[in-house]
């Protein structure tokens, strides 16, 4: 029996998770059931039509997952590939063919109730709770046509969840300070050279002049950071005046824990 096709959809920054659940569904349904992940290195061979080859996954799907977070749930792609599936399952329903299983997997901080249009609609699951991960596999498994007791141990895979939404989220979170800093791709750089092969547990970024508004957009972020990896020391100076501006200025020092930065910087391609 040829193995039935789950396409999976996700974006480039989230292929981590999609290889988790990607793994844990062939784990399951060994020998049934093969998962469609452009991302994977595997399923788009080199040389084929990227295009061509997803819309054959989108067609040829008995059933779909949709990864869906604060950051995937805008991007066009999860769309388009919603839609198709959605429409082939209308169509389905009314040749009397059954239903092909839409499920979205929320994660990294996506709440049902800000689930736009018409992902809204969809049972959506949360990814990181194991009760609703073994509820959506369930859902897999009539599609498959399979029966029989899940072998899979729901809270690791739940745990695997975790430990990807929590670096997957930290990094968003160190993003935001970078920018609320202004530190150039090229800074960026300049830090990531000095972080390599630094035996030292903290790194220091310092400031002789910001605006004290600064600081508090930072400190703002510093409260989404667990364990204290980043750290916040000002000198409030007094109000500044400059050729363009007037502000109540300090000094500041913004403290990162250098295995956050090695981390990040190791898993960023882009610089």
């Amino acid at each position: 029996m040829s193995e039935k096709l789950i396409f999976l959809s996700h974006i480039t920054e989230e292929k981590e998770l999609a290889k988790i659940i990607k793994d844990a569904i062939e784990d399951e349904f060994a020998g049934f059931v093969s998962v469609f992940v452009s991302s994977d290195g595997e399923t788009i061979k080199a040389g084929q039509n990227f295009l061509k080859v997803i819309e054959d996954g989108l067609v040829n799907c008995i059933a779909a997952i949709y990864l869906i977070s604060p950051n995937s749930v805008k991007r066009s792609w999860i769309s388009f590939e919603l839609g198709a599936v959605w429409i082939r399952n209308t169509l389905n329903q009314n040749a009397g063919l059954g239903d092909i299983p839409t499920l979205p997997f929320c994660h990294s901080g996506m709440v049902f109730k800000e689930l736009p249009q018409p992902i809204c609609n969809l049972n959506a699951i949360e990814a990181n709770m194991a009760s609703k991960l073994e509820f959506a596999f369930r859902s897999l498994q009539s599609a498959v046509g399979a029966r029989g007791r899940l072998r899979t141990d729901f809270n690791e895979l739940a745990a695997k969840v975790v430990d990807f939404e929590r670096r997957y989220v930290l990094f968003d979170n160190l993003e935001k300070v970078f920018d609320i800093l202004n530190l150039s791709k090229k800074a960026l750089k300049e830090i990531k050279s000095k972080v390599q092969n630094n035996s030292s547990s903290e790194f220091i970024v310092s400031f002789d002049l910001v605006p004290t508004t600064v600081e508090k957009e930072v400190r703002d972020i510093l409260h989404k950071i667990p364990n204290d990896l980043i750290k916040v020391q000002s000198e409030f100076l007094g109000m500044t005046v400059t050729a363009n501006d007037s502000f109540p200025g300090c000094k500041l020092q913004v403290i990162f824990k250098m295995e956050l930065l090695k981390d990040y910087f190791n898993k960023t391609a882009s610089l």
